[in-house]
């Protein structure tokens, strides 16, 4: 946890304005938090922190590729990830985190570690689905080997008529009673 001291910005005795914080993310940052979804990666993030009188404002931009895992081969992939996002740090009686974009931070705070909201704005700029690109042909450049294995455990679905063969008669009873009422 003493590596996540490195994302602390100490924003105190700051002057009210605009202020600058660079970081390196490397595998080093990922390494960091529990469960990770990006195992590798080499992105820039930067943190611009407006402070004034009453409140925090944070701009976050990370720009860089980050290694996953492939949804379909589960091959190592790289994806470009890029995202700027705001967050909102007021100050209370104690920390809360009322909506997504905002952060209450006791009084007697005088730092905000940043290094969680960098991770959650990594993840929030990959694609939905991880998966490797079509070449120029529009073809699959998944692992070939691994697609066929996940193939021969390929589950096939029935018919719908074969489905419903398999339920059990009470509940088909049931199951008409929905349909008539449908109609």
């Amino acid at each position: 946890m003493d590596r996540l001291r490195d994302y602390s910005i100490p924003f105190k005795g700051l002057k009210e304005g605009k202020h600058l914080f660079n970081y390196e993310i490397g595998e080093g940052f990922f390494e960091l938090f529990e469960q990770p979804l990006i195992e590798k990666g080499d992105v820039k993030a930067e943190v611009e922190l407006n402070k004034s009188s009453a409140l925090l404002t944070l701009t976050f931009r990370v720009d860089g590729n980050v290694e996953t895992v492939c949804d379909n081969c589960l091959e190592a992939l790289t994806l470009h990830v890029e995202n700027e996002s705001l967050m909102y740090v007021k100050f209370g009686i104690e920390y809360d985190e009322p909506t997504e974009e905002i952060i209450v931070l006791p009084h007697e705070e005088h730092e905000i570690n940043v290094a969680q909201l960098i991770y959650e704005f990594i993840c929030v700029a990959l694609p939905i689905r991880h998966v490797h690109p079509e070449d120029e042909n529009g073809n699959v450049t998944c692992n070939t080997e691994m697609l066929d294995q996940l193939n021969n455990y390929l589950v096939e679905e029935g018919t719908e008529e074969e489905q419903d063969d398999d339920i059990d008669p009470r509940w088909a009873a049931l199951k008409n009673l929905v349909d008539k009422s449908n109609k």
